[in-house]
């Protein structure tokens, strides 16, 4: 039998179907058990039809990240519409779905899944300050009453923090751990909005 030959629109539509049932495959079993068996299944495939698209499952995680990135700039710019800023209050909506959006594939992701990751390609994972900072403006671009002075460094790092407190809430006070998310977020919201607009 003669392997499919898929259309571009088949193809993509099958590798977003792909990286939803993955998403939910990480979500339950974490990296390490979410095997390529599981994810072709899922997904209704053969594991020789999963390696026509990726070369490992990290190589999966690692787009499944990118395709995540693009429904994220999809949503905001959903949001935005026809509008060339959101709110402070709508930009504070963005910003907290950042860090507490479910289908966040870092939240599963542990330390020895983010190594193979960066040892699967790394030229993706190495943290560059230059993007980070690029990608921060890109975003505060569209948002009303940014700082003039923001310093991008600085709302990067709350950003990482507040990624890995929500990352490694189990190991936090459980009692206080929405209170110190909020105090982490009016920390990150004095440094992005103007005084008296981020309240």
């Amino acid at each position: 039998m003669s392997p499919k030959i898929f259309s571009i629109a088949e193809k993509e539509q099958l590798k977003e179907k792909m990286f939803l049932s993955g998403l939910e495959l990480l979500k339950q079993y974490g990296m390490t058990h979410m095997s390529v068996e599981k994810i072709a299944a899922s997904a209704g495939i053969g594991k020789s039809t999963f390696y026509n698209f990726f070369m490992s499952k990290e190589d999966f995680v690692i787009q499944l990240i990118e395709f995540n990135r693009s429904r994220f700039w999809k949503a905001v710019a959903d949001m935005l519409g026809e509008r060339e800023k959101l709110s402070v209050a709508e930009s504070k909506q963005v910003l907290a779905a950042i860090i507490n959006d479910q289908d966040s594939v870092y939240q599963y992701l542990t330390t020895e899944d983010e190594k193979k990751l960066a040892a699967a390609d790394p030229d993706s994972s190495t943290a560059d300050i230059v993007e980070e900072t690029e990608t921060l403006k890109r975003l505060f671009l569209m948002f009303e009453d940014v700082r003039e002075d923001i310093d991008y460094g600085v709302t990067a790092n709350l950003l990482k923090i507040l990624a890995i407190t929500a990352e490694n809430r189990y190991a936090l006070h459980e009692s206080a751990y929405e209170r110190t998310q909020e105090k982490l977020f009016e920390l990150l919201y004095g440094c992005i909005f103007k005084e008296g607009k981020n309240g």
